[in-house]
C-alpha cells in the first residue's frame, strides 16, 4: 500500500509505481486505431502549489499536485505524479477534475505533517508526471522546495539611553527541527541588523553572524530615537525571518 504524505507522521516516503526517473513502457497497440488514438497523449502542463512549503513543528502544510492532459483521442487510464526529495521518493495518482477545450485537469491535495520528514529532506525537490494508457507520455514536472521554518528575535538595551552611549542589540535565530518538533538555534548564519528612525524606513546598519547556538549580539552608538530589528535572508534549507522591531529612546 502506498505511503501518503497525509499520513506521514511516523513513516518515510517510499517508492510507489516506480523509482526516480522510471517511465512507463510504450503501450501503443492495434486497438489504437479503434479508439481514434492517432497522436500520442500530450502533457500540457504540471504544477506543485505552492512552489515553496515552509514547514514548522506543529501545523501540517498542504500542497496541490496538478497536471493538464490532452488525450488526442487516446485512452488515459491514470495520471501519476512522482515527488523526489534528496533521498525520498513517492508517487500519487491524480484525480480527474474537469475537461475544457480537449484538455483534462487532474489534481491531488496532500498534507505534509511535521515529523514526517527528517531534516535532511529540507531543500529542493523534483517532480515527474506519467500518463498510463495508449501512447502514454511522461515528462519531468516542476521543481519545488520544502524548507524549515525559522524564528528571529531582537532586544535593544538599555532603554532609554544617553546620546553617544552604547546600545547592545541581542537576538536569537532558531529554525524548526522536524525530528524533535522543536525550534533549535541556527548557528554560523549571517543576519542583517537594521534601524529606522521614528516614522522612517529600515536600512541596514551592519551584518552579524550567529554563534554556534544561534544567538546574536552587537553594539552600536546611540544617535537618535529609533527602532532596531534583525533580518535573516534565508538559506537553501531554511525560510527567511524578520524579527519585530525594538525601539530605543535616546535622551
Amino acid at each position: 500500500m502506498r505511503t501518503s504524505l497525509v499520513a506521514l507522521a511516523t513513516c518515510s516516503l517510499i517508492v510507489a509505481g516506480g523509482v526516480a526517473g522510471a517511465t512507463p513502457a510504450d503501450a501503443a497497440t492495434p486497438a489504437d486505431a479503434a479508439t481514434g488514438c492517432r497522436t500520442a497523449t500530450t502533457i500540457v502542463s504540471s504544477s506543485v502549489s505552492p512552489r515553496t512549503v515552509v514547514l514548522g513543528v506543529s501545523q501540517p502544510k498542504g500542497i496541490v499536485l496538478t497536471a493538464k492532459i490532452r488525450s488526442n483521442g487516446c485512452t488515459v487510464k491514470r495520471v501519476e505524479m512522482g515527488l523526489y526529495g534528496p533521498n525520498f521518493v513517492d508517487s500519487f495518482d491524480l484525480d480527474r477534475v474537469s475537461t475544457s477545450h480537449g484538455v483534462t485537469t487532474y489534481d491531488k491535495g496532500l498534507r505534509i505533517t511535521p515529523g514526517a520528514l527528517p531534516n535532511s529532506e529540507a531543500g529542493r525537490w523534483a517532480s515527474y508526471v506519467s500518463v498510463w494508457g495508449e501512447r502514454q507520455p511522461n515528462s519531468p514536472g516542476p521543481h519545488w522546495r520544502i524548507v524549515r521554518a525559522s524564528r528571529l528575535t531582537t532586544n535593544a538595551a538599555p532603554e532609554p539611553v544617553r546620546k553617544g552611549k552604547t546600545i547592545t542589540v541581542k537576538g536569537s535565530l532558531k529554525r524548526a527541527d522536524w525530528e524533535t518538533r522543536t525550534y533549535r538555534g541556527y548557528g554560523k548564519r549571517t543576519v542583517q541588523l537594521q534601524w529606522r528612525s521614528s516614522g522612517g524606513f529600515y536600512r541596514v546598519v551592519k551584518t552579524v553572524t550567529t554563534n554556534k547556538r544561534g544567538t546574536l549580539s552587537t553594539k552600536v552608538k546611540a544617535v537618535r530615537d529609533g527602532c532596531f530589528r534583525f533580518v535573516f535572508p534565508g538559506s537553501s534549507t531554511t525560510a527567511p525571518a524578520t524579527s519585530s522591531g525594538d525601539c530605543v529612546a535616546v535622551r
